[in-house]
């Protein structure tokens, strides 16, 4: 497929392209174009204008999204299949091989998307970006925990969107990036086999609210409901832009600038500096968790795992230098949070609606 062709016409604007002008030989350059249209882009052909970029095609295109894409780790390689049970799933088999450190895995659809805590991750063919990394991150240079990848990928989401929209994208703790208060992605990060980790993002792009689950429909948004006069965005060049995010992130994690990544995931926290309940799961099975050797907290009961529960209050900040998280509580005393045992994050009230 011819991308460069691609690229001249979208850079047109919709104003038509003589044939005689795009540097190729007419003939050729209207069986690129009408490839081009076959595999589903919006060109337009006019008997003495030429042709006419009028919009991206329905579907992902490898080409286009592998097209000069410049990476060193994170996109070498891009799978991209139509129907899948979940781009983690076959992630998770990619990494029984370390060779296949950096795949990404795209799908049109899934048929048992998940998030975080068993939630279901949802949307009609054609509508999102669903995508999958497979890693091995060197134990030497990057944390022992899989918290740093959760950062990584909801700051490089949020870039795209910002990018895409022009407005403030926040993180709610600890997976989701928000826009005006609602959801538009998600990521989970999986434990593979050996030290193989799978990074999973959903974003979404053309959903509607009729597409979107009822308990949903106030909470979650797309960058379609974002701009609903605007041209239909180009999952293709979406999930382009989101690689390379992923990919400059992680390269500069890898030489040793987590830091740099701590204060991007920082920056655009939601709740930070606001009132909040934090529950926390203690790290051995019922018993109380290390955090709660401070104040006193309320007995939440026990997570999935059976391990303790216990809700602290307090105004949420950061310690420096390296940006960990604590609470500042009315007694003025802090209460350091360590993320691994952080159940949750909502804002204070009397029976907060952790989700």
């Amino acid at each position: 497929m011819n991308i460069a062709l691609l690229r001249r016409l979208r850079a047109a604007d919709g104003d038509y392209i003589p044939l005689l002008d795009l540097d190729l030989d007419p003939l050729a350059a209207r069986r690129d174009a009408e490839v081009l249209a076959g595999f589903g882009f919006k060109i337009e052909f006019h008997p003495t204008l030429g042709v006419a970029y009028r919009g991206p095609a329905p579907r992902l295109c490898p080409d286009q999204i592998e097209a000069d894409l410049d990476v060193a780790h994170i996109g070498r390689r891009i799978a991209v299949w139509n129907r899948v049970t979940s781009t983690n799933d076959l992630a998770a088999r990619a990494a029984a091989s370390a060779a296949n450190d950096g795949l990404v895995i795209l799908a049109e659809e899934q048929t048992a998307g998940r998030g975080r805590r068993g939630h279901t991750w949802t949307a009609p063919a054609n509508s999102s970006i669903l995508l999958s990394v497979v890693l091995f991150p060197p134990s030497a240079t990057c944390p022992t925990d899989a918290t740093w990848l959760t950062a990584l990928a909801a700051v490089a989401v949020a870039e795209v969107v910002e990018a895409a929209t022009g407005l403030t994208a926040q993180i709610k703790w600890p997976n989701d990036v928000r826009i005006n208060g609602r959801k538009i992605s998600g990521m989970l990060v999986e434990h593979a086999s050996g030290r193989g980790a799978v990074l999973g993002i959903g974003l979404n792009v053309h959903l509607e609210r009729h597409h979107f689950p009822d308990e949903l429909r106030e909470v979650a948004t797309s960058l379609t409901l974002l701009n609903p006069e605007g041209a239909p965005f180009d999952r293709s060049e979406l999930a382009r832009s989101l690689i390379q995010r992923l990919d400059a992130w992680y390269a500069a994690c890898l030489n040793g600038r987590v830091n740099v990544l701590e204060h991007a995931w920082c920056q655009r926290l939601e709740l930070l500096g606001h009132r909040v309940d934090v529950r926390l799961q203690s790290a051995e099975k019922n018993k109380p968790a290390q955090a709660s050797q401070a104040p006193p907290s309320t007995d939440d009961g026990a997570d999935a795992n059976g391990r303790g529960l216990h809700i602290h209050t307090g105004i949420l900040e950061l310690t420096p230098p390296q940006l960990e998280l604590a609470l500042r509580l009315d007694d003025g005393g802090r209460l350091a949070l360590h993320r691994r045992n952080i159940h949750a994050i909502a804002r204070a009230t009397n029976n907060p609606p952790f989700c």
